[in-house]
């Protein structure tokens, strides 16, 4: 049966036995097999039938004709490689950027949107194909968002009532910014900046280019003179910014090394804050402090009166509560010495003004003492004062008990200015029983004396993470005024995006809204359906708003009421035309009939609120795992997606598969590593059919809102977020087809389309 045919050279060295002899050329066919007769005859391999596939967006426009294949990809991957554009153009009707269209993504912490990623994406597609669909993904969802935009817009203003005294021996004699930016440096960060004036006084304001990225990307400094090892600074700054920004103290030498301190953030209205720092030496040769605030493109800081030295001495829990005699001499006492005293207005102040007989002779002829309780033995005590007088006498603080002994502290040289004093004075217990605290200030005939503003108290050492300095308030914003400024950022957002895409062309579907379910089954946001590293957001006139959600995390149901999905469908409608397809899209539908079952309610829910039916369709993401041959739970997760389409199928509305990739593992971290056999890659491609063919066969062909891929290649790059070390995808890293892509061809067909190719479409 020995055939002694001579085949075509390119077909012969693909099929010939192994061999030495590289001249044979005979085709053998074993005793019992009917000899191949013609090269149309010789079956293909599975890796050459696949080569003889088309393109999938062919099979899509013969065998699914109306409905779109499309493909969820990276927007800059997408505009940086030809080969990614080039296979994904051949391939698909529909690009979804992952990405790029969402809303943190596009709106700046300021608010403004940016669509300069988004145009050069479209303008590429269309490049590749003018006719290519582009889906809008997506307009609102829990994650992703432009936090610190949102809660600018509803957290609660703070109110200085001008309490407290500055706690720095300040050196910066600029702190105003009164000359400029005299003795500032470091002034070339990625921002603009000017001295503005601001309700008659200087303030310096910073605004961030769209380069910034991090916080050290902008910096402000003051020149001092070296800091010297083991010494603790005190500083203090009032700050404001547009977008709550975080402002952070630190110092640095001049090689650039510095010091990192506390952070603080920043409200819409000014604020003053405060803090210490003890230097420990490293790094060495620090000559300038101040602060970095960088890392949000489009942002404004403003600061004011930067206050830097030691710490002062006189912290104190105050207990004279009538420090500046605004109540006369209510809780002063031993008022009388050998002087006359009376309590007069100073330019619109109080003050208590002595004047001393003639008699007075001794330091202690004349005295003022604050009653209080008993000093307690080994406390160190604070006291200030203000004072002049006319002699320049001296006035010395003391102790006094019932017995009228006491102790003796500091003394002080008056001027005829007014000058203010202050001290320490750790209390030994000698003598006993004081109760009451002051001065005395006799021996000088005829001679004035005033005093005001005086205070004592336990001296108080200043927290080194104490963040506000002056005494105020959060003043609460209403929970109607925070909704009416979340839904006016909410249609401005929908309405700007959606009309720029519109007029940009190719962008006619949308996902409204993206995940409103919960793993729970509850609306995200409504009725605590947080995710689980997100909690119940706090809010009080001392802490203000804590959100207490991840940082890109924004739940518009928590302050809206289910009823934010309404809103966003009917501003989207409203923007989009009645043309546009509006989808709400969520995951886990085929596992989880329960959150299933509440996605259709919702869907019911905002229809029925709308007054007539506003939802378009419905999106299922279906990122599930590869069918097993040898797994009896291949049977369920079938079942599971069946009835979730025969479920989106009873809505009416259209279903959108929105998010179809096939993984081997549930573990996906930076340890794991799938490296799938060829029995694993064939069940990939099997489930990957098995999904296509059953949406086909249960979801009415006028209710198929077409098929999404997410990403195309196993590359590391596209997977870097996304099923790390997986390979749930059609192509491999080198663009080459998988199994996958048969599976998904099959699938549209409704047949195995390899059944029909021959070796006459080898060289193919």
């Amino acid at each position: 049966m020995k055939i002694n045919r001579i085949l075509p050279v390119a077909v012969c060295g693909a099929l010939l036995f192994a061999s030495c002899d590289d001249d044979k050329m005979d085709w053998h066919t074993p005793e019992g097999h009917t000899p191949i007769s013609s090269i149309d005859e010789i079956p293909l391999s599975t890796d050459e039938a696949m080569a003889n596939y088309k393109f999938i967006k062919e099979y899509m426009a013969e065998y699914m004709p109306g409905v779109t294949i499309g493909l969820g990809l990276g927007a800059d991957k997408f505009l940086e490689d030809e080969q990614y554009q080039k296979v994904a153009a051949n391939n698909f009707q529909q690009f979804v950027t992952g990405n790029a269209m969402k809303f943190g993504s596009v709106c700046k912490s300021s608010g403004k949107l940016d669509f300069t990623k988004i145009d050069d994406f479209i303008d590429k597609a269309k490049e590749l194909n003018p006719d290519v669909k582009i889906f809008g993904h997506n307009l609102l969802w829990h994650t992703q968002q432009p936090q610190v935009y949102l809660k600018s817009l509803i957290a609660p203003s703070w109110v200085e009532d001008g309490g407290g005294d500055s706690k720095v021996n300040n050196i910066n004699a600029n702190s105003g910014f009164d000359n400029g930016t005299t003795g500032y440096t470091g002034l070339w960060g990625k921002y603009t900046y000017a001295v503005e004036e601001e309700d008659g006084n200087k303030v310096i304001h910073f605004t961030m280019t769209n380069e910034t990225a991090k916080n050290y990307d902008s910096q402000m400094f003051f020149s001092t003179d070296e800091l010297i090892e083991g010494e603790t600074y005190a500083y203090s700054f009032k700050c404001k910014s547009d977008v709550g920004i975080t402002v952070q103290f630190m110092g640095q030498n001049a090689d650039f090394s510095g010091f990192y301190g506390e952070s603080y953030t920043t409200s819409a209205e000014w604020k003053t804050f405060e803090g210490e720092y003890t230097y420990t030496g490293e790094p060495a040769g620090i000559t300038k402090v101040g602060f970095q605030f960088g890392g949000t493109p489009g942002s404004n800081v403003y600061f004011d009166d930067f206050q830097f030295g030691t710490p002062k001495k006189d912290a104190m829990n105050n207990i004279v509560t009538n420090s500046g005699f605004d109540n006369g001499t209510t809780g002063y006492t031993g008022l009388w010495g050998k002087y006359n005293y009376a309590v007069e207005e100073e330019d619109g102040n109080n003050v208590i003004h002595f004047t001393m007989t003639d008699e007075t002779a001794k330091n202690y002829d004349s005295q003022m003492f604050w009653s209080t309780d008993e000093l307690i033995e080994g406390t160190t005590y604070a006291y200030s004062f203000r004072s002049k007088s006319d002699l320049g006498i001296t006035v010395q603080f003391m102790g006094q008990n019932a017995g009228f002994s006491g102790f003796y502290g500091e003394s002080y040289t008056t001027t005829a200015d007014w000058k203010t004093f202050e001290g320490e004075y750790t209390y030994t217990g000698e003598p006993a029983g004081i109760t009451k605290v002051g001065f005395q200030f006799g021996g000088t005939p005829g001679s004035n004396v005033y005093f005001d503003d005086f205070k004592f108290g336990v001296k108080n050492e200043i927290s080194k993470k104490k963040l506000i300095s002056k005494s105020g308030v959060y003043e609460l914003k209403p929970s109607d005024e925070k909704q009416t400024a979340l839904l006016t950022a909410m249609e401005t957002w929908i309405t700007d995006m959606v009309s720029h895409c519109k007029e940009k062309g190719n962008v006619t579907e949308w996902d409204v809204l993206n995940e409103a379910i919960g793993d729970d089954s509850k609306i995200r946001g409504v009725d605590g359906g947080f995710m689980s590293d997100d909690g119940q957001p706090t809010e009080s006139e001392t802490d203000g708003l804590n959100l207490n959600w991840a940082s890109d995390h924004f739940y518009w149901g928590y302050f809206l009421g289910k009823d934010y999905a309404v809103k966003a469908f009917q501003f989207a409608r409203a923007a989009a035309g009645d043309d546009a397809k509006l989808y709400i899209n969520d995951y886990n539908l085929e596992t989880s009939d329960s959150k299933l079952e509440a996605l259709i309610n919702y869907v019911k829910y905002i229809d029925e609120t709308n007054g007539s039916a506003i939802v378009d369709g419905i999106g299922t993401q279906m990122h599930i795992m590869s069918f097993n041959p040898d797994d009896t739970k291949n049977d369920a997760a079938k079942e599971g997606i069946k009835n979730m389409f025969t479920k989106l199928a009873s809505t009416g509305k259209l279903v959108r598969i929105s998010e179809l990739d096939v993984a081997f593992t549930y573990t996906h971290d930076d340890e794991t590593k799938v490296n799938p056999s060829a029995e694993q890659l064939q069940a990939q491609a099997d489930t990957y059919k098995f999904v296509i063919e059953q949406y086909k066969a249960i979801i009415p062909t006028d209710q198929q809102g077409g098929i999404c891929i997410w990403t195309l290649t196993d590359a590391d790059d596209e997977h870097e977020y996304w099923l790390k070390g997986d390979k749930p995808n059609l192509f491999n890293a080198d663009y080459s087809r998988k199994p996958a892509y048969k599976g998904v061809c099959d699938g549209i067909a409704g047949k195995d389309l390899s059944a029909e190719f021959n070796g006459s479409q080898w060289s193919n």
